[in-house]
Order: structure tokens, then sequence, then C-alpha cells
């Protein structure tokens, strides 16, 4: 889980969409924003390596 949210804190700093998308959530509590974004890196991640072959 660490990794995930070190990619969602520099994901965070770089990426437009996902700075978008933590400010969106981080309204309310910023600590459980990150962790959406965490989540939602993870996610696209899996499919990414499933839709190559990667996983079985």
């Amino acid at each position: 889980m660490w990794a995930l949210i070190e990619v969602a804190n520099f994901g965070r700093r770089f990426c437009k969409e996902a700075n978008t998308f933590f400010k969106k959530k981080a309204k309310t509590n910023g600590v459980v924003a990150t962790k959406a974004l965490a989540h939602k890196l993870a996610r696209a991640s899996y499919h990414i390596l499933m839709s190559n072959g990667l996983l079985t």
C-alpha cells in the first residue's frame, strides 16, 4: 500500500487530471482523497496489465 500512496502523491503533483480528482475529493478529507487516488491508479494499473496479458 505504501508504494501506491507514493504514486498517488507523485501523480497529484505532476498530473493535471490526478490533481483535479484529488482536489474534488480533498474538500472533505485529504487522507481519504490520497487513498482514493491510489485506489484509482491501482485499478488502472491492473486493467492495463490484464489487457496486455501480463496477468492471468
